[in-house]
This record gives structure tokens, sequence and C-alpha cells, in this order.
């Protein structure tokens, strides 16, 4: 007698490890599992990847609000109608063209905030890297009590191309 005594297959018994066989669906859940996770690994690396690159490309942008600053807000005494002096000094790599909406505000009204007294814009052309332009900007309604005025959209176009920018040495 074998110790311990095992079944004897020759007569046609029960298989020797009874159990679960895996079948080709098992295997075919596996392996899609397997692309599944992978795709999502794939994924996030892209993720991660295109926002490293984005914060890269834009750690040193500009935008043009920066170089504008809305230096005086009044009252013209003779039409009533707000005016605001506005500087504009060029930071940019290259000479631009600088677009400035002012948004004026009647203090008299509108519950503390100001009611709206409509936009007015300026533009200042081909302004060279590091000058200086003032303008004044006048609304388009008079106000009845005092004048707010705000810095609205500002927009740079540039007028040269940064290959011309760095050919002349600027």
């Amino acid at each position: 007698m074998r110790y311990p005594p095992y079944p004897d297959t020759s007569q046609g018994g029960p298989p020797l490890f009874p159990g679960r066989r895996t079948g080709g669906g098992t295997v075919a859940l596996i392996t899609v599992g397997g692309l599944v996770g992978a795709a999502v690994v794939g994924l996030l690396g892209t993720l991660f990847a295109y926002i490293w690159v984005s914060g890269r490309v834009h750690e040193n942008l500009r935008f043009p609000v920066e170089d504008v600053t809305v230096t005086s807000c009044a009252r013209d005494e003779v039409t009533g109608r707000p005016v605001a002096g506005v500087r504009v000094t060029s930071e940019a790599a290259r000479p631009g063209t600088y677009t400035v909406h002012v948004v004026f505000r009647d203090l008299r009204g509108g519950g503390g905030r100001g009611a709206d007294a409509g936009e007015g814009g300026v533009t200042v052309a081909d302004l060279a890297v590091g000058a200086t332009a003032s303008r004044r900007v006048t609304g388009p309604v008079p106000v009845w009590g005092g004048a707010e005025c705000e810095l609205g959209d500002v927009t740079f176009e540039s007028t040269r191309t940064a290959r011309e920018a760095t050919s002349r040495g600027r």
C-alpha cells in the first residue's frame, strides 16, 4: 500500500486535483483588463507631460494688461462725461500696438457699485520696447455723480515679427 493512499486513476476515478478550470472567458477578461490598465496609465502619463510642458512654455508669459495703468479718473466739468488718464509702458519683447478699453461707472447710481456709464477706448500705435505713452479716454455718456474708471480689456499686437526684432538687435 502506498502512503498516503492515492486514488487509482487507471479505473477512471475522479481527477487528482479537483477544482475550477480557467476557461477562455477568464483569459480574455484578464487580457482586456491589462489592456485597459495600460491605456489608463498611458493617458495619465500623457496628461502629466502636457501639464508639465504647458507650464514650462508659459512660465515667462506676460499679459498686456500688466503694461497699462489708469492714472486719473474725473468728471469733465464742461461735458459731464468721465475722463480717464491711461499710461502704457511697453515691457513687451518687441514693438507693438496696444488697444486699451476703460469701463466707466457713475457713482451716484447702481446701489453702491455705480451705474454703468459705458466704455471708451484708445489705441497706442507702434510703441517701442521700454517706451511710455499717456493718453486720455473719454466716456460716451455724462455721469451725474462722481466717475469711476476701471481698466477693461487690453490687447497687444506686435508690429514686427520675432525674426525682424532679433535681426535688428532687439
